[in-house]
């Protein structure tokens, strides 16, 4: 179903329209969620961001007489601000509910600058991938974070299995790029 059809169902036939583009998008906006609160929320709390985030779509959807843009580039806008929205909230609740008996049981043996620096080192990575564009940067989520085969990525992405390799090798050889230029050495 192409995106022109999924916004005519949305108008004339909101239930399925809404589970179309629900199954449509639901990797999509799980994939972008994800790699936003994977490090700070709990598993719960990102099921939930995605619920928000399909939830937001579909009262925006119902609002408008006719649905402009791409559709796409909306859910992705829609994830990114709902999982900064889901972070904020979560480290308000988490900054709250510390009491000082739980303090004394956060004293870890964690090396904290190691840590710290492999968390900067990743946070790069990220950003570094995010540069990439779409639908390179979800590729490289996929293939080397969620291990999937280019086959289910090409679905993921709406590309053949021979693009989506293509594609992959090409966006490698691009973050690496990055990367050196951010002043990783080979």
């Amino acid at each position: 179903m192409n995106e022109n059809e999924l916004k005519q169902m949305l108008k004339s036939a909101p239930e399925r329209g809404q589970r179309a583009f629900y199954d449509k998008y639901f990797n999509y906006v799980y994939t972008i969620v994800y790699a936003r609160l994977k490090w700070y929320a709990a598993p719960e709390d990102i099921d939930e961001c995605v619920g928000d985030v399909f939830a937001h779509c579909f009262l925006y959807f119902d609002k408008q007489e006719n649905i402009r843009g791409d559709l796409k580039a909306f859910v992705a806008a829609v994830a990114r601000n709902k999982a900064v929205d889901t972070y904020r909230k979560v480290a308000r609740h988490k900054e709250r509910n510390i009491s000082m008996e739980d303090a004394e049981e956060l004293v870890s043996d964690e090396n904290i600058a190691e840590t710290a620096e492999t968390t900067e080192i990743r946070q790069i990575l990220y950003d570094k991938v995010g540069e990439l564009g779409e639908p390179d940067s979800t590729i490289i989520i996929q293939k080397y974070f969620y291990g999937r085969s280019s086959k289910e990525i090409a679905k993921i992405v709406e590309l053949s299995s021979d693009n989506v390799r293509a594609r992959c090798s090409r966006a490698v050889k691009k973050l690496r790029e990055l990367l050196l230029q951010a002043g990783f050495a080979r």
